[in-house]
């Protein structure tokens, strides 16, 4: 019998005992969750000789408010991770049934650390997992090549910040994981908001953004991304907001680096947009009232010959108004009933906005 068939029955016995016990195989799950396998590493390690605390975070998301701060969100337990050591045992035959993504968790860190990088089974079953050779190819970091049967996860460390990814052979199948951030000198960015502090601005129209941010390290450059595409410039960008673009927030995103090669992605200030073009509501000289959502900006038509505006709040009273048109308050605000002269306005399209505590006030054009 051959050394291979050897190794083969042996891996083989182990997973039957593991089926039998119901420990350490993980689940039997197909899911992208990343928690259906232990990490299968060798015993050996660098760093500090702490246990492995697997996936400790997530990438951080959503938009950045107010002042921001570049730093890694490597959780708590990013000191106590060992760094990964290929295993000695010869690799499997690779069988090309399993099959995923991979990606590092978090998805930034900062230099010096350990980062962990995991595969995300989406074809084959955990047993085939658990026999797959996987031979991580991970450039930059101080362990730039590691491999395992089942070694669906490692730790590396990162001596220098900037962007780095990693290739992984799975079970004879190629994959490019997403990227990881590592963070030096860190960048903090103010704001980034219209210049102006251009509020609203109408579809088709040219609006600039500016970008404050600052670093120990040279700042040296800027990429706004805007409509899916990253455009080079500097710590402003005028772009051009789309034609059919309708009651909507704009904001786009700027990343900007220092020669530290530290990252700091950042979500700017929004501009509303109006299509003025597009009628919400249509006044009628003498019609019914018109149930009118407040606070925001609609596209209103008002009819030829109108003269005055009438708004009348909810059953109950107590709701004090205020009508603004074309960004200009008609009059001082009013509670409970609204009127006032708008004949300069007679037959124009209008931006025109209710600012309330009620939810929606009913509005008309009287036939006097």
């Amino acid at each position: 019998m051959t050394d291979k068939n050897l190794l083969r029955i042996g891996f083989f016995g182990v997973f039957l005992g593991c089926l039998i016990s119901f420990s350490a195989c993980g689940s039997d799950s197909s899911s992208s969750s990343g928690d259906d396998l232990p990490s299968i590493e060798s015993s050996e390690s660098n760093g500090d000789g702490s246990a492995d605390s697997g996936n400790d975070g997530s990438s951080p998301s959503g938009k950045t408010e107010g002042s921001s701060t570049s730093a890694a969100t490597s959780g708590g337990s990013a000191a106590q991770k060992s760094e990964t050591v290929s295993g000695k045992e010869t690799l499997m035959e690779a069988q090309k049934i399993v099959n995923g993504t991979c990606g590092p968790s978090p998805a930034k860190i900062n230099k010096g650390e350990i980062a962990t990088w995991e595969f995300y089974r989406s074809a084959g079953e955990v047993y085939n997992q658990i026999m797959a050779p996987f031979v991580w190819t991970l450039k930059g970091a101080k362990n730039e090549s590691l491999q395992g049967n089942g070694l669906n996860s490692v730790n590396v460390r990162y001596a220098d910040a900037g962007t780095y990814t990693a290739k992984l052979n799975v079970d004879g199948n190629e994959i490019t994981c997403s990227e990881l951030q590592v963070q030096g000198v860190p960048i903090t960015v103010e704001y980034c908001k219209p210049v102006g502090g251009k509020e609203t601005a109408n579809a088709g129209e040219t609006v600039t953004w500016e970008v404050k941010a600052s670093s120990d390290s040279e700042i040296t450059g800027y990429v706004w991304s805007y409509e899916g595409e990253n455009i080079p410039g500097d710590k402003t960008k005028t772009l051009t907001l789309g034609s059919d673009l309708h009651k909507v927030n704009v904001a786009p995103t700027v990343t900007v680096t220092n020669k530290d090669k530290t990252s700091e992605k950042y979500v700017c200030a929004s501009t509303y947009v109006i299509n003025p073009n597009k009628v919400d509501y249509t006044f009628v000289k003498g019609g019914e009232a018109i149930a009118i959502p407040t606070g925001e900006v609609w596209v209103v038509q008002i009819p030829e010959g109108a003269n005055t505006l009438v708004c009348q709040g909810p059953p109950g009273g107590g709701a004090t108004m205020s009508v603004f048109i074309n960004d200009e308050a008609l009059s001082e605000p009013k509670t409970d009933y609204f009127d006032a002269k708008i004949g300069s306005f007679s037959g124009q399209k209008v931006q025109f906005k209710i600012e309330t505590n009620a939810s929606t006030i009913d509005c008309n054009i009287p036939s006097w």
